[in-house]
């Protein structure tokens, strides 16, 4: 299924992207907690008009790497609200970016069912039962 047939089709498969580059960016977070200086990101909160707008990054080489915050629908990075830094500058509080973690699985599962159960809309109204 091509997902230009449906606006609230290819607005799922848009937050499916955010919340994708949101858990990627996250993963980022954990992998350096104990990085003296690192100061934790996340991505701005996803609208759907500015994802619309959204210009997919181009490499220049198939062998380049983007960053987390670069890849996906590139929302924009943000520096996250910490409730604590440590003495090395670090501020990746693991606590809370587990339950980032947590919510962005969620919240990705959520748009997967919505995905499947509007699918299977489009089914039905091919195939007619």
């Amino acid at each position: 299924m091509d997902t230009n047939t449906s606006d609230l089709v290819s607005q799922i498969v848009n937050k499916m992207r955010y919340l994708n580059q949101r858990q990627a960016v996250l993963s980022e977070n954990v992998a350096n907690a104990n990085t003296p200086g690192y100061k934790a990101k996340d991505l701005a909160p996803m609208s759907f008009g500015n994802a619309l707008q959204q210009v997919s990054m181009v490499t220049t080489d198939p062998r380049d790497i983007l960053p987390a915050g670069m890849s996906g629908v590139n929302a924009q990075t943000t520096d996250a609200k910490s409730f604590e830094t440590l003495p090395s500058g670090n501020s990746v509080d693991l606590e809370q970016q587990m339950m980032q973690v947590s919510e962005t699985s969620v919240n990705y599962q959520l748009m997967t069912s919505i995905y499947h159960q509007v699918t299977g809309w489009f089914r039905i109204a091919v195939k007619g039962s």
